[in-house]
């Protein structure tokens, strides 16, 4: 995870990934991801990921929330964004 005041950065390796709520927005379909794994950063607290598709499933974009809300402090790398997108294909898109 990137720290945005430029202080830390580590690669997490998710574990346990998990749908938790998926909802309808205007065009777009939000999943919420709950997810632990290794090097996250103790300062984040309750983090999970909002995956945004299209009405095809397709991700758009990948964005880090802690506590229900955009992360103020952390966003995802891009090695940590293709692991929750792959998930997300594998395992939420093919079983709908």
């Amino acid at each position: 995870m990137i720290d945005l005041t430029f202080e830390k950065y580590t690669e997490a390796k998710f574990t346990d990934l998990k749908l938790v709520e998926t909802y309808e927005l205007q065009l777009w379909m939000h999943h919420v991801v709950a997810f632990e794994g290794d090097n996250i950063p103790s300062d984040l607290v309750d983090p999970e990921a909002l995956l945004i598709t299209n009405p095809e499933g397709e991700v758009l974009q990948v964005i880090l929330r802690e506590e229900g809300c955009d992360s103020p402090l952390f966003q995802f790398t891009e090695n940590e964004k293709e692991q929750l997108i792959e998930w997300f294909t594998e395992s939420v898109k093919k079983a709908r």
